[in-house]
């Protein structure tokens, strides 16, 4: 176990883990993001920290991301073009929920984002201040887009940020890779097993 203690009373945000973007069969899974989930091992450690949280009785959340259809999508991007052209995350469909692999226990909220941000179009910041949450421990898809998206959100609004390293994951490694080493510049990056034996002391 690393040197370092956890601050605040912590929840566990689980970010965009739904059948869309993550299934193999998922409507948007062409991406990559799919492949890459059940490829890195995401699922497991995710598995691990929500058993943690849990046993804990600590906040766990899931923000999933919707599409909204008033939307006028960018022209520059191929990420708009192919959200566009799926007709994916509507809300009401299988596409927004969370895979059954993490799937919610009675009473833990999913709220909907969009675009990225995990606060943006939703009351996630009242929910957290209602439960005085301190510290943030984040994990989902796609590390480069809406996990470092919820870092600087987070960050924003002046949370203590943790991000296991090994529960996120992109389609492009790479790119996971470039966001962890940003990420570490405003968050703790470090392991699910680390978190894990932290939250064992609490």
């Amino acid at each position: 176990m690393s040197e370092w203690k956890l601050i605040g009373k912590p929840a566990l945000i689980i970010i965009h883990m739904q059948h869309a973007i993550t299934h193999p069969e998922g409507r948007v899974a062409f991406l990559g993001h799919a492949k890459a989930t059940w490829d890195s091992g995401i699922i497991p450690r995710q598995q691990a920290l929500l058993k943690a949280f849990r046993e804990k009785k600590l906040p766990v959340i899931f923000v999933n991301a919707f599409t909204d259809p008033k939307t006028r999508f960018p022209v520059y991007g191929r990420f708009w073009q192919g959200i566009q052209k799926s007709g994916a995350n509507f809300l009401g469909t299988k596409d927004v929920e969370v895979i059954s692999e993490v799937a919610p226990q009675p009473g833990e909220p999913i709220l909907y984002n969009w675009p990225f941000g995990i606060f943006t179009n939703n009351n996630l910041k009242q929910v957290l201040d209602d439960l005085k949450v301190e510290t943030l421990v984040l994990a989902g898809v796609a590390t480069d887009m809406a996990v470092l998206t919820a870092v600087f959100q987070a960050s924003d609004m002046f949370y203590n940020l943790i991000v296991p390293n090994d529960a996120s994951t992109s389609a492009n490694p790479k790119f996971h890779e470039a966001a962890m080493e940003m990420i570490d510049a405003i968050a703790l990056v470090t392991s699910t097993e680390d978190v894990i034996s932290h939250l064992k002391e609490i």
